[in-house]
């Protein structure tokens, strides 16, 4: 078996102690962070290890909800034991056929039964497997991403794909600011709140109920005015823009929360939220897929809201949708061939 030594260098400026092979320590100098290393490869379980811990600090700044954080890590140990099994017990020994295998393995049903996993519980998987080499890409870890040609059936409306679990963290991830909260975190925490384009850009600092964690959405030809809940995330960022933008332009009535005050057109505004919207989606590495538009953030409003309710007139609302059948495009729904109803009324259990 190979011998696993695990040698962790500090920040900069700080000593670092290491220990040899032949179990000799030893003050090193002052020295710049290096990822941990075994020999000259980073182990798999300390790679992990790693991930959670970062994810752990995503969650508390609320960029991933502890719902996803706890499906995330129990789905990541559930692959490195996979990995471990098949003889990766290095990060570089992941290959696509080892991210593969565990994406499309089979499980059981409800009733115990083995069988093909879902697609969307493939998704689910290769989101986790996507955004865990995401984050040691980001740790300085590992540049390789097994999961970059595994191809999945995804959900898809007018040319356009829902985000994925993964790529919605992403999105959060990379809309945070730095000196000030921008009208990049508002576009995104607008969509995914479940405004579209065309609303974004009308958002108002006066269109926010923080004391109920709702934004008011002024709706538009294909689309009902309606309240869309913000979580945790999106609450904070709409409430530090609202408290900057009302610092240059203090009538909360035309103080825009994604887009300049500046009077424009309906079109301008738009053109305006799918600029910002197109600038995070650059940033995250999906320019280059075809089916991410800036409506694939709004979309995921949709599949999130369908997934915990299992109800698509729930999802509807959330988007302002009059019809049924549109809401289930966007999230992927088939209602015609949902195996719980083919005959009008629900299999026996």
């Amino acid at each position: 078996m190979t011998n696993v030594l695990h040698v962790r260098n500090t920040l900069n400026g700080s000593h670092a102690y290491v220990r040899h092979a032949c179990g000799a320590v030893e003050l090193s100098r002052p020295t710049s962070w290096r990822p941990p290393t075994v020999g000259t490869d980073l182990s798999l379980a300390h790679a992990v290890d790693q991930v959670l811990e970062s994810w752990r600090e995503m969650t508390a700044r609320d960029e991933m909800s502890v719902q996803t954080f706890d499906k995330f890590s129990l789905l990541l140990r559930r692959f490195q034991r996979n990995a471990t099994v098949r003889g990766a017990l290095l990060v570089a020994d992941v290959r696509q056929d080892i991210a593969e295998g565990f994406v499309t393995a089979k499980g059981r049903s409800r009733h115990g039964h083995v069988t093909d996993s879902s697609p969307a519980t493939q998704l689910v998987r290769r989101s986790v497997l996507r955004i865990a080499f995401r984050t040691m890409r980001e740790l300085g870890l590992s540049d390789q991403d097994p999961t970059r040609d595994i191809v999945l059936s995804g959900r898809t409306y007018e040319g356009a794909r829902a985000l994925t679990e993964d790529e919605a963290v992403s999105l959060r991830h990379h809309a945070a600011y730095v000196t000030r909260p921008t009208r990049h975190a508002a576009a995104a925490a607008l969509a995914l709140a479940g405004g579209h384009s065309g609303e974004i850009g009308h958002s108002v600092a006066a269109d926010l109920d923080l004391p109920h964690s709702r934004v008011w959405m002024r709706g538009a030809i294909k689309y009902d005015a309606r309240w869309c809940r913000l979580d945790a995330w999106a609450r904070q960022v709409l409430a530090e823009r609202a408290r900057h933008v009302l610092g240059q332009h203090p009538n909360p009535a035309s103080a825009r929360l994604a887009v300049s005050s500046r009077p424009a057109s309906d079109a301008a505004l738009q053109a305006r939220a799918c600029v910002a919207l197109r600038d995070l989606l650059r940033r995250i590495g999906l320019s280059d897929d075809p089916e991410v538009k800036p409506a694939s953030v709004t979309a995921r409003a949709a599949v999130e809201t369908f997934e915990y309710t299992g109800r698509i007139e729930a999802a509807a609302r959330r988007l302002g949708l009059r019809s049924l059948d549109r809401a289930a495009a966007v999230v992927g729904y088939n209602w015609r061939t949902d195996p719980a109803h083919t005959d009008g009324g629900m299999h026996d259990a």
